[in-house]
């Protein structure tokens, strides 16, 4: 079984190799990735390309000595095997994307003539980077 460390890719990459190394770690096609991020910036443009430029400051690169051997062609590959965890992340992600769309196309985020969806998602984004800075994991 071939697993991959949870880092930005070197190899499949579009421009930083966030979805790529994250569809390796989970060990499903970096574009389900793609398009989920594709998704994101289509529901709200600033925060998917927060998401995105967030992720790509907080995973680390993949090194040289990191990235996979590639093998022969009279060699087999190695099987690779998608998590669980990786279908329930993109089943859920969905879920909560297509909530947000809900909500913003009947205006349940838009209070007061603003929107609300912005600067709650950069508190949960906060929350989470504190979170983790404080259990220590890097």
């Amino acid at each position: 079984m071939t697993t991959y460390p949870f880092k930005r890719s070197l190899l499949n990459r579009i421009f930083g190799g966030v979805a790529g190394g994250i569809g390796d770690y989970l060990g499903i096609s970096g574009w389900w990735i793609r398009a989920v991020f594709l998704a994101v910036v289509l529901t709200n443009f600033s925060f998917g390309i927060l998401l995105y430029l967030l992720l790509w400051f907080l995973i680390p690169a993949q090194s040289l000595n990191d990235v996979p051997i590639i093998p022969l062609p009279e060699e087999i590959p190695a099987p690779r095997y998608t998590r669980p965890e990786g279908v329930l992340f993109i089943g859920a992600l969905a879920i909560i994307i297509g909530i947000v769309i809900l909500a913003e196309t009947t205006g349940v985020l838009l209070v007061g003539g603003g929107d609300l969806l912005p600067p709650g998602m950069l508190v949960v984004i906060g929350i989470v980077v504190l979170l983790k800075h404080l259990r220590g994991v890097s």
